[in-house]
């Protein structure tokens, strides 16, 4: 009985150590059973050798978290860079569909239909996704000629023989050294729109408007 008391004890140690000890037990029924010294060291040695495997994982689980959060640091500046060339692309007109045909080739089409001086040209996107231009011929005579925007030629005309301002317009556009298409030339993006107003360009791209003036072809973005 004492024998089999000693052994659950000693059994209890090792398992609570989180060692293995060997047990030496007498042969007879009333001797103590004892651990030999190697054994007792066994069970010493397998309670602290955890402490540098617990160091190890806490210095993975560091290394880890410092990966991770310069993984994050990447994918922020992934997701800034993008956003900036979105918000860039924009400003460039990029949400703009003038199909095959660009406002310079609008323009040329309306002045080889209809010979005069461009006043405004201004891409519709209401449905059937025409350009129509105004040129303006002598007086108060406007022209309005829509162009398709995907394959250029002329599809519709209409003429005004008394526009307001068309004659002032006239005269101010026709002696300006920027015409409306060296206007919207000047803007490097896909511009949808350029018209004459209160004495300058004003041309529309994307999500911008610009202003350009009559004696120079140099672009400025308004706001």
């Amino acid at each position: 009985m004492k024998r089999n008391a000693v052994i659950a004890a000693l059994t209890a140690v090792a398992v609570i150590g989180g060692g293995a000890a060997a047990v030496a037990v007498s042969s007879g029924d009333d001797a103590p059973a004892t651990a030999s010294p190697a054994d007792r060291v066994s069970l010493v040695s397998g309670q602290e050798s955890t402490a540098p495997a617990d160091r190890d994982d806490d210095q993975d689980d560091d290394g880890d978290d410092q990966r991770d959060a310069k993984d994050d640091d990447r994918d922020d500046r992934r997701d800034d860079a993008k956003d900036d060339q979105d918000d860039q692309r924009d400003d460039k007109g990029a949400a703009a569909d003038p199909g095959n045909v660009t406002v310079a080739q609008a323009i040329a089409a309306a002045l080889n239909h209809t010979s005069g001086t461009v006043l405004s040209a201004d891409l519709d996107d209401d449905g059937d996704r025409r350009w129509e231009v105004e040129v303006a011929t002598g007086g108060s005579t406007v022209h309005e000629i829509e162009v398709d925007s995907t394959t250029g030629k002329v599809v519709r005309t209409e003429t005004d023989r008394d526009e307001d301002d068309a004659a002032a317009e006239l005269k101010a556009v026709q002696g300006a050294k920027v015409s409306a298409r060296d206007a919207a030339a000047a803007v490097d993006a896909t511009v949808t729109s350029v018209e004459f107003d209160d004495g300058h360009w004003e041309v529309e791209a994307g999500e911008a408007d610009w202003t350009v003036p009559l004696d120079t072809p140099r672009a400025s973005r308004e706001g």
